[in-house]
C-alpha cells in the first residue's frame, strides 16, 4: 500500500482539496492512523468526478451517501495501487523521438483521452505506452500497426469489462449502497538471436502488462457509466433529479455501397484498407456523438444507441464522411426498438429490421423504418417517405423513410421543407 497525503491525494485524482475534504466528512474517505491516505482512494474520487461531469450534482450526491442510498468507499480497492506520477506526457513523447508521434493516434484508437502536454502521468502508464510505441515503431516504421493492435486490444477489453459487469449484475444483483457485494440470499533490423534487441521477446512480456493496464481503465469507464445511471436512478426516485425521457433504443448498419466491386477491381489490400478506414470514420464518430460499435463487418459496421435521435444524427454524420473520405460511399439503415444485448452483442427483431431496412438505401442514403421517425423530437431529421416495401423475414410489409439533415430554416415544426416531408 501506497501511503500519501492528502494534497498529493487530490492532485492525483485531479479534484480539489476542498472535495477531499468533504468527502473525508462523510466517511466516504477514511486518513490512515499517521493522517495520510490510502492512494487507492483516488479512485473514489474519480469516480465522483465522473458523477458530477454527467450532470449530477454534487450536493445530491452527498446527500445519497448520507442517507445510506449510495456507497464509494470501496471502489479505489478494485483497482492495484495506483504508481506515483512521474514527467509530464510532453516530456514522455519527446523522449520518443519520432516515434512520439504515434502517441497521439494509440491514445485515439484505444478510446482513452490524450493526456495534455504538461499533465504529469502515471509512471506506469508512461512506460507501458512508451514502450507498446517504441517497440512497434521498430517493427513497423511507417505506423499504422501499433493503431490496428490498440483498437483490438481496446474492443476486446470493452467487450471483457462489460460483459463482467452484466454478469455480476444479473447473479450478485448489487444495489447502488451495496458498493458492488451481493444482495442474493446466497451471499454476497538487428541481430534477433539477440533477446535485448529482438523486439518479439519484449512484445511477449509487454502483452501482459500492456493488456493489464488497458482492463483496468476499461473497468474503471464501464463501472463510472454503472455507477452513473445507478446514481441518477436513485436521485429519480427521490424527485431530485428529473427522469430521462422514455425513448427507445436504436441500432444503425452501415455499409459501403460496391464494396465488392472495389475488391474486384481494385484487390484486396485496397479493399481492406478502405474497411479499416470505414472503422476509423465510425469510431470516431460514436466517440463524438454517443452510440457504440457492436461488430465490425469487414464493409460494414454495426453500431448501437441510447436512442433514435442519437442513432440518425451520428449515422447522418457518418455517412456524411465517409463519402467525403473518398471510400465508396456509405449507405445505412436505422431500426429502433426493444433489443437484447449480450457479451458486447446485440439481438433481436429490430437487429434484424436494421439490416434489411439498410437494403433498401441506395449510395449516400439513410433509411429508417416507422418506429425510428415516431420516437423522434421534432426538428431532428427531415423524412422522404418511401412507402411500405416486402422486407425477407417479415410477414407484412414494413413502411420506410428516407432520412436528411433538417434544412437550416427548419424552425423545428412538423412541415415542408424542400419539398420533403418533415415528420420529425
Amino acid at each position: 500500500m501506497r501511503a500519501i497525503p492528502l494534497e498529493l491525494l487530490a492532485e492525483e485524482a485531479g479534484v480539489s482539496i476542498d472535495l477531499v475534504r468533504r468527502f473525508v466528512d462523510l466517511g466516504e474517505l477514511r486518513p490512515l492512523a499517521d493522517g495520510r491516505f490510502n492512494a487507492r482512494d483516488a479512485g473514489v474520487l474519480v469516480t465522483v468526478n465522473a458523477l458530477v461531469a454527467s450532470g449530477i450534482r454534487i450536493e445530491d450526491l452527498e446527500w445519497a451517501i448520507e442517507t445510506g442510498r449510495v456507497g464509494l468507499s470501496v471502489i479505489g480497492q478494485l483497482f492495484p495501487d495506483p504508481t506515483e506520477r512521474t514527467s509530464s506526457y510532453g516530456e514522455v513523447v519527446d523522449a520518443l523521438g519520432p516515434a512520439g508521434g504515434r502517441l497521439g493516434p494509440v491514445y485515439a484508437a484505444m478510446g482513452l483521452p490524450e493526456p495534455t502536454d504538461d499533465r504529469p502521468v502515471r509512471a506506469d502508464e508512461a512506460r507501458i505506452v512508451s514502450d507498446f510505441t517504441r517497440t512497434w515503431a521498430q517493427v513497423d516504421p511507417a505506423g499504422g500497426a501499433d493503431v490496428r493492435i490498440a483498437r483490438l486490444a481496446a474492443d476486446g477489453m470493452r467487450r471483457i469489462a462489460e460483459t463482467w459487469l452484466d454478469l455480476w449484475d444479473a447473479h450478485a444483483r448489487p444495489t447502488p449502497g451495496s458498493m458492488g457485494a451481493p444482495t442474493t440470499p446466497d451471499g454476497p533490423s538487428i541481430d534477433v538471436a539477440d533477446p535485448a534487441q529482438n523486439p518479439t521477446v519484449r512484445a511477449a512480456a509487454q502483452s501482459r502488462e500492456f493488456l493489464t493496464w488497458l482492463f483496468d481503465r476499461a473497468v474503471e469507464r464501464t463501472l463510472h457509466e454503472r455507477i452513473i445511471d445507478a446514481v441518477e436512478g436513485v436521485l429519480v426516485d427521490a424527485d431530485r433529479m428529473p427522469p430521462p425521457p422514455e425513448r427507445p433504443p436504436a441500432v444503425a448498419f452501415i455499409d459501403l455501397s460496391g464494396y465488392t466491386t472495389l475488391t474486384e477491381a481494385r484487390g484486396d489490400e485496397v479493399a481492406a484498407e478502405a474497411a479499416a478506414r470505414l472503422q476509423e470514420l465510425a469510431e470516431d464518430a460514436v466517440r463524438r456523438g454517443g452510440g457504440r460499435i457492436v461488430k465490425l463487418l469487414g464493409d460494414g459496421v454495426i453500431l448501437r444507441f441510447e436512442d433514435s435521435a442519437t442513432a440518425l444524427r451520428v449515422t447522418l454524420d457518418l455517412v456524411d464522411r465517409i463519402g467525403r473520405a473518398g471510400l465508396p460511399p456509405g449507405h445505412a439503415g436505422v431500426a429502433a426498438g426493444r433489443m437484447v444485448v449480450r457479451d458486447g452483442d446485440v439481438f433481436g427483431r429490430v437487429v434484424n429490421l436494421a439490416a434489411r431496412v439498410a437494403g433498401e438505401a441506395g449510395p449516400g442514403e439513410v433509411v429508417v423504418e416507422e418506429g425510428v421517425v415516431v420516437a423522434l423530437p421534432h426538428g431532428t431529421a427531415a423524412f422522404e417517405p418511401v412507402g411500405r416495401v416486402s422486407l425477407k423475414g417479415f410477414t407484412e410489409p414494413v413502411a420506410i423513410w428516407k432520412a436528411h439533415r433538417p434544412a437550416p430554416e427548419s424552425d423545428g415544426r412538423p412541415g415542408r421543407v424542400e419539398g420533403r416531408e418533415t415528420t420529425r
